[in-house]
């Protein structure tokens, strides 16, 4: 099942940087170093305005890394709901 696929599911909002990073951590053995870095850097970037990436977050992150969605096709998800 690719990432994108997953991102249907209901996940729950995260409420920390801990959070997150635990998410993330679920992760990091099925991303290569630089997605993982590339993904944490948005992670903490985001942690510093008080947004924390849920599990779908991540998951569409690994998508987009992967080519399976663009940026401009996340948007237009993002507005539509």
């Amino acid at each position: 099942m690719s990432y994108l696929e997953r991102i249907h599911n209901n996940y729950p909002k995260s409420f920390s940087k801990t959070e997150s990073l635990n998410i993330l951590t679920h992760y990091k053995d099925q991303l290569t170093e630089n997605e993982y870095n590339i993904i944490l850097n948005s992670l903490c970037s985001h942690a510093l305005e008080s947004i924390y990436l849920n599990e779908r977050d991540i998951l569409l992150s690994i998508a987009q890394l992967r080519e399976e969605i663009t940026l401009e096709e996340i948007v237009e998800m993002v507005k539509a709901s």
